[in-house]
């Protein structure tokens, strides 16, 4: 895994608006917040990619194939008539390959470029590579400045992407202390049928018997999503968080999506991980005869009984849940392993 820092370019930059302003509230307040936050701004790794490297729907990344986006695509899953929430740290929307996706943003805090805070961005665009079709709602609740604190900023993304009508969350964030706020919100969520689904965590000690804990991830409401790498056997990735509420794993580790301003760039962490569930989910569930299907608890179960690889110990374990979240079957993941040059032999609890 590369440990290489992306040294951003820090030129000053004012994004326009969208053409619709009533859908992108901004709140520019200079406050921090008070008291004691509980999640912190996630801690990625970052790489370039070959500066002359384009990927879109017809040219996906490996992560998102492995994921099954493209067999997802040939079967006109795309995640039309979906909304996905994506609470981060703000996402530039007029980045070319969103293809004009995100239809709204509402930003609790700012104050710092996104060049500088390009979490978001990169999240986003896994989820807009996966579910192409989706409509992507952007809750900013990190920067340097806001309203309210980052904990609070949550608590109200959340509320408001429920309000939003928005189908599936992704919270690619988290801290050790839980939250009784966030955690109230998302089962305002789950009452209301939003999946919320969030990064495992990436304190991780590489040894899957001992736990780190992460919250919103750890809330029985929530997805919680560990990370893999694109390697034989789909090692889990050393940083990831091991912990009896792991519930499925995706590729984590070196994962290309989008940089803010233009281009590409790499980052590794559970965050990454993350949005390639939410998007496969937000794809998924975009099928004309889903129906009730779209509840949490039927989405969860259609993860488990159909698109879920064993791999890690057998059975459900701490490091990778109850399996690999993929929309392709075992033959067709050691194909693409294949074209790598890497014959899958089988599943592996090696840590990568």
């Amino acid at each position: 895994r590369s440990s290489e820092r992306f040294a951003s370019h820090r030129t000053p930059h004012n994004p326009k608006r969208l053409s619709n302003p009533s859908s992108f509230t901004m709140f520019l307040c200079c406050c921090c917040g008070s008291g004691t936050e509980t999640v912190k701004k996630p801690y990625v790794t970052r790489a370039d990619v070959d500066k002359d490297a384009v990927y879109d729907r017809t040219n996906l990344p490996l992560g998102a194939l492995l994921t099954g986006a493209e067999k997802l695509h040939g079967s006109s899953l795309t995640g039309s008539g979906i909304r996905v929430a994506v609470i981060d740290s703000g996402v530039d929307h007029e980045h070319p390959s969103f293809d004009g996706m995100v239809k709204k943003q509402e930003w609790y805090r700012s104050g710092s470029s996104l060049t500088e805070d390009d979490h978001g961005t990169h999240v986003a665009g896994t989820i807009h590579f996966m579910a192409p079709d989706a409509e992507l709602y952007d809750y900013r609740v990190f920067g340097a400045n806001g309203r309210v604190g980052v904990t609070e900023a949550i608590r109200l993304a959340i509320l408001q992407a429920v309000k939003d009508e928005c189908h599936v969350i992704n919270m690619s964030l988290g801290g050790p202390v839980p939250s009784p706020g966030i955690e109230k919100a998302i089962k305002v969520a789950t009452e209301a049928g939003v999946l919320c689904i969030c990064a495992a965590g990436n304190s991780g000690d590489g040894d899957g018997l001992t736990n780190e804990d992460s919250y919103p991830a750890n809330f029985d409401d929530c997805v919680s999503v560990a990370a893999v790498s694109k390697k034989d056997g789909l090692p889990v990735a050393n940083f990831s968080n091991s912990n009896p509420k792991v519930d499925y794993s995706g590729i984590g580790v070196d994962v290309v999506s989008l940089k803010p301003y233009g281009g590409f760039q790499k980052m590794s962490g559970t965050s990454m991980a993350c949005p390639h569930v939410c998007g496969f989910v937000a794809a998924i569930m975009s099928s004309s005869s889903e129906g009730d299907n779209k509840t949490p608890d039927a989405v969860r179960k259609r993860l488990t009984e159909e698109f879920s690889v064993d791999i890690g110990l057998p059975g459900k374990d701490n490091s990778t849940g109850l399996g690999f979240v993929t929309y392709l079957n075992k033959e067709e993941l050691s194909g693409y392993f294949a074209k790598m040059g890497i014959s899958m032999v089988g599943p592996t609890a090696n840590v990568y």
